[in-house]
């Protein structure tokens, strides 16, 4: 049953009762531009919070507000913070965000419209409100009751199971991402054709897989916009923290796109059975270091379903919290579980890798990375043994290691990780 905000919230403010953790996403214009609502409740005395967006531009600008007694809504939208409007006089950054409009909302009799006007709290400048709703979500539940940050996409982008997330987990989100694109040209690769097609907004060229022979590309095609939505997230969040209420801290970089030139997507892999990209780039929104990050990203062409390239790995284990080897279909709770490379595929990349560069081996420790920070990823004709995950201060250390033709690498496979692999068919 989708939320009907107005309702909710007149209903728990007089009652008392403890309101559920959901969100609610509408599409509409302020004057005649196109813009996405998220609304939320706060708390049981009629105080929400809230996002919107112009599709234009992609960044969330956080609202605040609360029903009035008539059952209508009071919106105050934060303006962009400034030193001299989000610092005091001691150059601390002020409790109170700034306002640059003021929303007033009413709903339809039938629920599913929104109505009512804009103004600009400087220039006194209005303009016409109009929206309906579109969908709802449940919201992560928190110790602190519903906040900006509970609305927080990563929340639901971070998951374990690897899953899709779909429309229904980020109504909001989606519909950000729906969005005309502007195609790149098709490039033959393997066994297939692809896309890279570009959001005007963030300058991400992203691919799309045009086919593959006969297999039905829906499944990758749905993972590939469920990473180009994640991929999204950064941009996003950084263009977002020009607001107090999105963690304004007055670093560089905070209210801009915060990549260092486009992030570059490169497809490694494409088969009928399994696709693999890179996503590697430098993105600063504030803080000590950007973050310079090189990610290797598989799924299963067929079901879409994401998979870790170290999963295919004979020698990768699983081991609980005092170090020892287990089984983790045997382990009920699998929060301290910690995967990793066994002693033997250790040794294997150590004695294996090259080696002529003392003073770089022992001045990055690779010997200590091998065992901490190993990967692997996957080409048309090869498996790659690289380092992942690497700190700022050693991320020059992330050179690739050893190399394996995949015709030879049955042995370092698990059999589920051989059967993705035609030149390994038996």
């Amino acid at each position: 049953m989708r939320l009907q905000l107005f309702c909710a919230l007149v209903f728990l403010a007089g009652s008392g009762q403890s309101f559920a953790a959901e969100a609610t996403t509408y599409k509409g214009t302020i004057g005649k531009t196109p813009i996405i609502l998220e609304l939320a409740e706060a708390n049981e005395s009629g105080e929400f919070v809230g996002r919107y967006a112009y599709l234009s531009r992609g960044g969330d600008i956080p609202l605040h507000g609360k029903t009035n007694v008539d059952g209508g809504l009071a919106i105050q939208e934060e303006a962009p913070c400034t030193k001299e409007l989000c610092r005091d006089a001691k150059n601390e950054i002020v409790e109170k965000a700034p306002i640059g409009a003021e929303w007033t909302l009413r709903q339809s009799d039938d629920e599913q419209q929104l109505t009512g006007s804009w103004k600009d709290v400087k220039t006194g400048k209005t303009l016409d409100l109009k929206f309906a709703i579109v969908d709802s979500r449940e919201l992560p539940e928190g110790d602190g009751g519903v906040t900006l940050y509970s609305l927080d996409p990563s929340s639901v982008a971070r998951i374990d199971d690897h899953s899709l997330i779909t429309k229904a987990d980020l109504p909001y989100d989606f519909l950000k991402m729906d969005v005309p694109l502007k195609k790149g040209a098709e490039v033959k690769y393997g066994n297939g054709f692809y896309r890279l097609d570009m959001d005007p907004r963030v300058e991400v060229e992203f691919p799309t897989i045009v086919r593959i022979g006969k297999t039905d590309i829906a499944p990758i095609n749905a993972y590939l916009h469920q990473q180009r939505l994640q991929f999204s997230f950064n941009s996003s969040y950084c263009l977002s923290k020009a607001y107090l209420g999105m963690d304004w801290s007055g670093s560089g970089g905070e209210g801009g796109m915060g990549y260092d030139g486009p992030p570059s997507v490169v497809v490694n892999l494409l088969t009928p059975r399994l696709l693999g990209i890179s996503e590697g780039g430098s993105f600063f929104c504030g803080g000590a270091y950007p973050d310079n990050f090189l990610r290797y990203q598989l799924a299963d062409v067929k079901t879409g379903k994401p998979l870790e390239p170290e999963s295919l790995l004979k020698g990768w284990v699983a081991k609980d919290a005092d170090g020892k080897i287990v089984d983790p279909s045997t382990v009920e709770d699998k929060s301290n579980l910690k995967f990793g490379p066994s002693d033997e595929l250790i040794k294997y990349v150590n004695d294996n890798r090259d080696r002529s560069d003392a003073s770089r081996d022992e001045e990055c420790g690779l010997s200590d990375l091998v065992a901490s920070n190993l990967g692997v990823y996957f080409t048309q004709d090869e498996m790659i043994f690289t380092l992942k995950n690497l700190p700022h201060v050693i991320f020059a250390c992330g050179d690739d290691l050893v190399t394996v033709p995949l015709k030879d690498a049955r042995p370092l496979l698990t059999d589920a990780g051989a059967r993705y692999f035609a030149v390994l068919d038996r």
